[in-house]
């Protein structure tokens, strides 16, 4: 009897594994297809099927579709992003073009570039909320480099007692003599681009939060 049953175990195993398996357009069993397929609209997929994920729910999304779909049908394609039209470039809010100055143009940058954004305590405030969100774990809350990220965490290790672990040496003390002249431009410049041990963030933080960050900087610095 013990022989059959792992005879089937090993059968079971071997159906369980194969099924798990995935190349080309084959994506195996999803076993969590909720974790697999989004129900908001995605710019860069396409699920045409109304009854996509049909079997998986019963939920009624009031315009008889699954729960898989996630085509737009009132734009061209059923396509969930537009295309912007031709030999256009876009602005922001305050009708401000991207920023163009490559990484290596620091130099010029620091000089040239100047803050659009008044110093209002409004804004100031706002810019220590995304220094604190962005910046504050690294360059620390007074912006000295002693950020939970740059000093590590003291964990207790058996016979070696209080160890720090995971510091990350060489974060810039923003109050050194080396930077508290740099201009706002600078900083804008180093928080879209990076410098150094820090990445860039401009991916992550929009032109206009980088500049209330760079004004908040300076006042950290004063």
């Amino acid at each position: 009897m013990r022989i059959v049953t792992n005879i089937f175990l090993a059968f079971l195993t071997a159906v369980l594994l194969t099924s798990c398996g995935a190349s080309g357009d084959r994506q195996g069993t999803e076993y969590a297809p909720n974790m697999y397929h989004s129900v908001p609209y995605e710019p860069y997929t396409q699920i045409v099927d109304k009854d996509a994920g049909s079997w998986l729910t019963s939920i009624d999304y009031g315009d008889g579709h699954a729960e898989f779909y996630n085509s737009n049908q009132w734009n061209p394609n059923a396509m969930n992003m537009r295309l912007p039209p031709a030999n256009t470039v876009s602005r922001n809010k305050h009708g401000w073009l991207p920023y163009r100055l490559g990484k290596d143009s620091l130099a010029f940058a620091a000089r040239s570039l100047k803050n659009p954004l008044d110093s209002t305590a409004a804004l100031i405030a706002e810019g220590k909320i995304l220094y604190d969100t962005y910046c504050d774990h690294c360059h620390g809350a007074t912006g000295t480099g002693d950020g939970k990220v740059a000093a590590g965490v003291t964990v207790e290790e058996p016979g070696r007692g209080q160890v720090q672990k995971g510091t990350y040496n060489g974060v810039a003390n923003l109050k050194g003599d080396a930077l508290k002249n740099i201009s706002e431009g600078h900083i804008f410049h180093v928080i879209t681009h990076g410098k150094g041990l820090m990445w860039a963030h401009g991916s992550q933080i929009s032109v206009e939060d980088r500049w209330k960050i760079s004004k908040y900087v300076k006042t950290l610095q004063k």
